[in-house]
């Protein structure tokens, strides 16, 4: 009976926009999946996969799950000569934090805050800890159509990164949903990127998530276009 009273399943994938909701509580739910990007800026070229990304979220209290992200990566460089580098990226560390549910025009809210570690290869690890921290936000427009957005700041490299992310998604089925998507960041110094994705996900059974989903970029500043699929599960039932 207590199985039966569980939430749906929430993923914070395939999308950029990660959810206001939480894992329950004893439960470990793990998003893995395949990742490929494509990024051209002037005469160099950039290929990049990430197989597979890994985020473990574990429901320790009924407002509070722990975060833990990583990812085996390699990358592709084409300029007037060819590099790969290959090898596992830093491990990322953090808790996600129920703020409030949503009550008339007041969204559902939440806090998450991870720390990106210097671990992993040394080609791809940062030099110090970088902290993320996002604000989640959601409105239940209709009982098949939710609106999600997230405000965003972070550091690499020591320089400041704000960013944003705004997502509409669709119940169609019962096991069956789309979203589309916008999202960007701005790195010190740098231009703002802005990109669209739109994807769709399979709920094979109330703890199992088939997702896929293809992005483009809305600007020369963000990559050209990326391709993730994968799969999720929650334990136990």
């Amino acid at each position: 009976m207590a199985q039966d009273e569980l939430p749906e399943m929430k993923t914070d994938r395939p999308d950029q926009t990660e959810s206001s909701s939480i894992v329950p509580r004893r439960t470990v739910q793990l998003e893995t999946g395949f990742f490929f990007q494509k990024d051209t800026q002037g005469d160099t070229e950039l290929k990049s996969h990430a197989y597979p990304t890994a985020l473990l979220r574990v429901g320790v209290l009924k407002n509070v799950e722990l975060l833990f992200l990583a990812a085996y990566r390699d990358s592709v460089i084409q300029k007037n000569d060819r590099r790969k580098l290959q090898g596992m990226g830093p491990l990322s560390v953090g808790a996600k934090v129920k703020l409030w549910n949503e009550s008339g025009w007041r969204p559902e809210a939440a806090l998450l805050f991870r720390v990106l570690l210097p671990t992993g290869n040394r080609q791809f690890r940062p030099a110090n800890p970088e902290p993320h921290m996002r604000l989640n936000l959601s409105h239940q427009l209709t009982d098949k159509m939710e609106l999600a957005y997230n405000l965003v700041h972070g550091w690499a490299d020591g320089y400041s990164v704000p960013g944003y992310t705004a997502s509409l998604s669709y119940e169609v089925h019962d096991k069956i949903s789309v979203f589309g998507e916008v999202f960007g960041s701005k790195e010190e110094g740098e231009k703002a990127g802005h990109q669209a994705d739109a994807g769709i996900l399979f709920l094979v059974l109330p703890n199992l998530q088939l997702d896929v989903a293809v992005g483009t970029r809305l600007n020369a500043a963000a990559p050209d276009y990326f391709v993730t699929s994968g799969i999720s599960v929650r334990l136990p039932h």
